[in-house]
């Protein structure tokens, strides 16, 4: 079969039906925006930032996506990621950019010659205050600065409403002369900060739509704020009564109550959180001079040696100081069996201690971990733009044009019939339509879907995946590691007793080794108190281990073929001589014909791919219920993704590493073992639970969140459409209006809330 051929946005490259680009907005920054003028070192106000100390302190590893990271204060809807994500085309030195909309953040790759001076001037020319950060910045401080300023505005806007109302009351109780004049005034002069101070950030988001040409929430606001102001002030110059400080305080008031709960929810669940869920409230116990201290995870060091408790995640890798120690190592290799390690050997962050108590010394810091590096990549890419993002973000864009058509030419209309109601009306259509929980929605969902992803042991790449998996007809199954458990177990041996010291000589050849095999063997037999010293110690991938023990030379090395052809065979030989053969089995796992049955009893097609010769490949198959014609045995890596690519509407499951051409092929690649970082480089998903019961979770989720999302879209199109008929006949004035916009927002948070509770 062929694969249909998809076209993408020219601008973020969402798949789209054949157009060119996926919105208005896109096609907009695609088409109509050039470079700003570089500013010299004396006119730029972020000149200093080129000064070698500054590039080299903000710059981040050389092996990473990005260069520098910019907090980008003030930004808070869809149109604000599109302006930001086009930063090259305003400064070409610019690589590239990437906008992490739940931290508030634009990634940035620079070319060697680039200022970082002029990319913080485009920053703030586009309307966001840029602050640097470097790996150790702590982006909950930055949250703080951010909130405290916009709770001043808020209580300033409240301060002055409230004040505003309080002078108005008597005006609409029938007070009139001299008196009503004074008040009438005194409610212009305390519109005045809320004209100057509270409504700053509306301002920046309104010059920037009409600058760019993009659409944004902030231009209507604008525009009906400053319609209320002057029409109140020219009607209170000329003795008019129709005076609407009140309304129009009121309704900023609102407006900026609404976006703070905005922000605070898409901090508390669309922020980085993986790293939290982790360790959030974990405390390790740390020894230092003969003391023992009780720390949290975040002031962990390098150095530090800590008594790690039983079912303890490690807070960073670390070296083993005990004699062994028992980890769950599912987090990395997708295998639900135990992993014991000797001492002196690393362990890594995010794996879990069995045992009831070690010690171990911490290597380097969390942001430089294998899991700290993993997590910083999966949130930079974690709200990818989806379909279902950009269709609620069109509706937005084109939600704001036709409500301020409207407005405007009700206004035009209505205003010979009675000028104070049309503008009432007009005012209260404008306020009550605001996109902002249409287009904050889909974000919400999806990072909390991202979230309980996480929760039952699924790693998503980016929220895309959800979509994907929900066209999905055809799965495709590795046979070891994915159907079969993927890690060895010791099976028997010849001689059948091995004696004790034979073990702990075995024991302390393989002592530093990762190889399944010598996790097998430590989890198998008792491990000696003290192992042997081993002289000349050497591991040969793919043929096994040898060294010097008490001045005997000893090896352990695989034998090519094992009289039972399911099973994996070692020989170790002292000297020249064979003293004994160990023989280790994959069993199949015991949820795989369950899983199998419950996919085709869906409509989905199942196949099994699998390097492993045709014979075992057949057996497995029989016994999971999948046709033969359907199972390909004696596989290259480059054949299963040929057989992968014949076929549309895809899912591949298997291994991380001897599978990422079939699992990159794929429409939905997931790895259930291998390294979870490597497996993510080519995968869209990883499985950190053992077993397949994980790929039904993923499936429900998936079905979770479209249930969510399009609860969410209805919510918000009948709650618009129906509001905007209330405003436009009279029923709801705009002090209605301004309490019934965040109101709108709350909806669609608790709706989230409640769909994933």
């Amino acid at each position: 079969m062929e694969v249909l051929s998809q076209h993408s946005c020219g601008y973020c490259g969402v798949p789209t039906t054949g157009a060119a680009y996926c919105c208005s907005a896109c096609e907009v920054l695609a088409l109509r925006v050039g470079p700003l003028p570089v500013l010299k070192a004396g006119v730029n106000p972020y000149s200093y930032f080129d000064q070698k100390e500054f590039r080299d302190l903000y710059r981040h590893d050389q092996d990473a996506e990005y260069d520098y990271l910019f907090f980008a204060e003030g930004l808070h809807c869809s149109s604000c990621v599109h302006l930001l994500e086009k930063l090259p085309e305003f400064y070409p030195e610019i690589l590239s950019a990437r906008v992490n909309f739940a931290q508030s953040t634009v990634a940035v790759k620079l070319s060697a010659s680039a200022s970082l001076a002029q990319v913080a001037h485009v920053i703030k020319e586009l309307g966001y205050n840029p602050t640097l950060l470097s790996k150790q910045d702590n982006l909950a401080e930055r949250y703080k600065i951010e909130n405290r300023a916009f709770l001043k505005r808020i209580a300033v806007a409240g301060f002055c409403a409230g004040n505003t109302m309080l002078f108005v009351i008597p005006v609409y109780a029938g007070l009139a002369g001299s008196w009503a004049q004074i008040f009438n005034w005194l409610s212009f002069f305390l519109f005045l900060p809320i004209l100057f101070y509270s409504a700053i950030p509306f301002y920046r988001g309104a010059w920037n739509s009409l600058k760019y040409k993009v659409i944004n929430v902030d231009l209507p606001i604008v525009i009906a704020m400053l319609s209320g102001f002057f029409l109140s002030s020219y009607n209170l110059a000329i003795g008019n009564e129709a005076i609407y400080f009140d309304s129009t305080a009121s309704f900023m008031f609102f407006i900026l109550s609404a976006r703070y709960i905005l922000k605070r929810v898409q901090q508390n669940y669309l922020s980085p959180s993986r790293i939290k869920s982790f360790f959030q409230t974990a405390k390790y116990r740390r020894i230092q001079n003969d003391n023992e201290q009780d720390i949290p995870w975040s002031s962990v060091q390098t150095g530090d040696t800590l008594k790690i408790q039983r079912s303890q995640t490690l807070p960073s890798d670390c070296e083993l100081l005990s004699a062994h120690a028992t980890v769950d190592m599912s987090l990395f290799n997708g295998e639900s069996m135990p992993k014991v390690f000797s001492q002196g050997m690393t362990i890594f962050a995010g794996t879990q201690v069995l045992d009831q108590e070690i010690l171990v010394k911490v290597k380097i810091p969390f942001t430089e971990s294998k899991l700290g590096q993993l997590l910083r990549q999966l949130d930079n890419s974690a709200l990818a733009k989806s379909k279902f993002i950009a269709l609620t973000d069109r509706l937005a864009q084109k939600l704001i044009i036709v409500v301020f058509s409207i407005a405007a030419l009700f206004f035009l209309i209505y205003m010979n019939i009675n000028a104070t109601e049309a503008f009432n009306r007009s005012l209260a259509l404008i306020v009550l339509a605001c996109p902002c929980a249409l287009a904050f929605g889909s974000p919400l969902t999806f990072g909390l879907a991202l979230k309980k992803a996480q929760k039952g042991g699924i790693l998503l790449k980016d929220a895309t995946s959800l979509e994907r998996m929900l066209q999905i007809k055809n799965v495709f199954f590795d046979k070891t590691g994915t159907l079969t458990e993927g890690s060895l177990q010791f099976s028997h041996s010849e001689p059948s007793l091995v004696p004790q010291d034979i073990q702990k000589i075995i024991l302390s050849l393989e002592a530093p080794s990762y190889h399944p095999i010598a996790f097998a063997l430590r989890k198998a037999w008792p491990h000696p108190a003290a192992l042997y010293e081993v002289q000349d110690a050497q591991e040969i991938l793919g043929r096994g281990v040898r060294g010097t023990i008490e001045g005997v030379q000893y090896e352990i090395r695989h034998l090519a073929e094992s009289t039972h052809e399911a099973e994996t065979a070692i020989e170790v030989i002292r000297g020249h001589d064979s003293i004994c053969r160990l023989y280790f089995m994959d069993t199949l796992r015991p949820d795989s014909p369950s899983a199998v049955r419950k996919l085709q009893e869906k409509g989905i097609q199942c196949y099994l791919l699998s390097g492993d010769k045709k014979s075992r490949v057949y057996q497995v198959a029989d016994i999971c219920g999948i046709p033969r014609e359907n199972s390909h045995g004696e596989l290259f890596p480059e054949d299963k993704k040929e057989v992968v690519d014949q076929y549309r509407n895809t899912c591949m499951i298997g291994d991380g590493a001897n599978d990422s051409l079939s699992l990159k092929s794929a429409d939905v690649g997931i790895a259930v073992k291998g390294s979870v970082d490597l497996s993510l480089n080519s995968a869209d998903v990883y499985f950190t639970r053992g077993g397949l019961a994980p790929l039904f979770d993923l499936i429900q989720l998936s079905e979770q969140t479209r249930r969510v999302l399009v609860r969410n879209l209805t919510i918000s199109l009948v709650y618009n459409t129906l509001g905007g008929g209330l405003a436009l006949l009279g029923f709801i004035n705009p002090m209605m209006a301004a309490i019934l916009m965040p109101i709108s927002s709350v909806v669609i948070i608790l709706s989230t809330l409640w769909g994933f509770r």
